[in-house]
């Protein structure tokens, strides 16, 4: 009886350590990276809004800061959005134009807003230095 239930456990804690195991995977396969050259993008939260703050622009893009270091350029600055978006970063360079895309993914409604720290890394072989411009798709 006792051999019979500790076969059982063995099996019922593989299996949830086979689930953690499928839900780290898919949040994983949440942060794809489209672009090679994109070495890393990356939301972090900085705080929750208040819908009582007042107006509140969604999807611009402030206090954007371009570093060029050594051949990688590091692009961060905040956003504020929607806080059950998420998003794919992406970009495109056209002459001297380095264009940010920032994909959301998430079909997620909801009704509260938060205020994210976007920082991308970019190869940049070339070491050129470019207008930075960006775009959010919803």
């Amino acid at each position: 009886m006792i051999k019979n239930f500790l076969i059982i456990l063995v099996f019922v804690l593989s299996a949830c350590n086979n689930s953690v195991q499928e839900v780290e995977i898919k949040e994983v396969e949440k942060k794809q990276i489209v672009n090679e050259n994109l070495l890393y993008f990356d939301l972090e939260l900085i705080e929750d809004i208040d819908v009582n703050q007042g107006e509140l622009e969604l999807y611009k893009l402030d206090n954007l800061q371009v570093n060029y270091i050594e051949d990688v350029v590091y692009i961060s600055g905040l956003i504020n959005t929607n806080a059950c978006d998420s998003f794919i970063g992406d970009f495109k360079i056209k002459e001297d134009e380095l264009s940010l895309l920032f994909k959301n993914n998430s079909e997620e409604p909801c009704m509260s807003n938060s205020k994210f720290k976007i920082r991308v890394l970019i190869k940049n072989p070339s070491k050129k230095k470019y207008n930075v411009v960006y775009k959010v798709e919803n």
